[in-house]
């Protein structure tokens, strides 16, 4: 995907050399859950992705983050990854006051581990988010919202995405806090024969205990969820509980 070098190049354009930071952060990040109760195919879920900015001018900074998302079950084997999804986003974050701003550029590839797959499931979204601490200090609240647009959708269909997230630390001591998260993604989708089901609405609930430190932290938790297009081909939802823990790490 070329969109990432792109932004870069135009950024550097534009302004002075001296005034350009190259690799202003990077970031990594990783979660593993289990799945409450397991069903065949959906044993565990894996997480584990990285980013960097990649050009800073002033308060605008191009990026772009790669992740990969495994389902793991037991139906070939005892430890059996059956699907895996890889996320790649590119785009630019601009600084408002305590928000950012983001447009953004994400394309999302579906595929089976070991399992013959004839049909492309993947899509691409070209949107606009913006992240606000509504609350800072020792009981921190955070707000991520999005819409984007697909430019691209195989198979699934989507059209419009829209996401909402809020995590607030309603009590912490030192390094480590009580957390709670709650998300909500709606989709709306074209009708299609080959996956014949309507638009629909992505539920989540989590809490937990959160350990910060020097821009590391670890996140153990659980969650409720429902999820929709759990499956590649067919469709169906799932509501589900997961047991976890999340790492990211950010400087």
């Amino acid at each position: 995907m070329k969109v990432a070098p792109a932004i870069a190049a135009l950024c550097l354009a534009a302004a002075p050399a001296a005034s350009a930071e190259l690799l202003s952060e990077v970031s990594v990040r990783l979660r593993a859950a289990r799945y409450v109760p397991a069903r065949t195919d959906f044993h565990w879920q894996g997480w584990i992705g990285a980013g960097a900015g990649l050009v800073r001018v002033h308060d605008t900074t191009a990026y772009f983050t790669a992740d990969v998302e495994t389902i793991i079950g037991n139906t070939l084997r005892a430890f059996d990854a059956n699907q895996a999804s890889y996320h790649l986003e590119a785009g630019l974050h601009q600084r408002a006051g305590r928000a950012t701003a983001t447009l953004f550029f994400n394309h999302v590839s579906r595929h089976y581990v070991d399992r013959p797959k004839t049909q492309a499931v993947d899509w691409n979204l070209l949107g606009a988010r913006i992240e606000w601490p509504v609350r800072t200090g020792p009981r921190p609240i955070h707000v991520i919202a999005s819409l984007g647009h697909t430019t691209l959708a195989s198979l699934v269909g989507y059209r419009w995405e829209a996401i909402a997230e809020v995590d607030a630390e309603p009590a912490s001591m030192g390094s480590a806090a009580l957390f709670g998260r709650a998300n909500v993604r709606l989709v709306t989708v074209a009708e299609n024969p080959q996956l014949a089901r309507g638009s629909f609405a992505d539920l989540g609930v989590e809490g937990g205990a959160r350990f910060t430190r020097d821009g590391r932290t670890l996140d153990l938790f659980a969650a409720v969820e429902r999820r929709n297009d759990v499956y590649l081909e067919v469709a169906g939802r799932q509501d589900r509980a997961l047991f976890g823990f999340r790492i990211s790490h950010l400087r």
